[in-house]
């Protein structure tokens, strides 16, 4: 198991969504190399947050994704996602999905 992959509380995604807020958005990324710090083409990106149905239901969804671009500046092709049942529980379980595309 990758000690560096970090994945938030499940409190901490809602955020201020239930006070009539926004939830929170969580990026990571590891291997970052020595020659070109954070730029490198085989950075590992991933992000973690809560989606809202148009139907009212949430869940959480993780995203990975490799090189210096950033996760807003990507289209869906771009990326890899999962989404899992918003709860606490899923935590571990979308650590370990995580780990697995690393």
């Amino acid at each position: 198991m990758n000690s560096d992959i970090v994945v938030p509380r499940f409190d901490w995604l809602l955020g201020g969504s239930r006070i009539g807020g926004t939830y929170n958005k969580y990026f990571g990324s590891c291997g970052t190399s020595a020659a070109n710090g954070c730029f490198s083409d085989d950075l590992f990106n991933y992000a973690v947050f809560i989606e809202k149905t148009e139907e009212g239901d949430e869940y959480i969804k993780a995203a990975v994704y490799r090189g210096a671009k950033s996760f807003s500046c990507r289209s869906e092709d771009e990326y890899e996602a999962e989404s899992f049942e918003a709860a606490e529980d899923s935590l571990p379980v979308i650590r370990a999905w995580i780990e697995s595309k690393r």
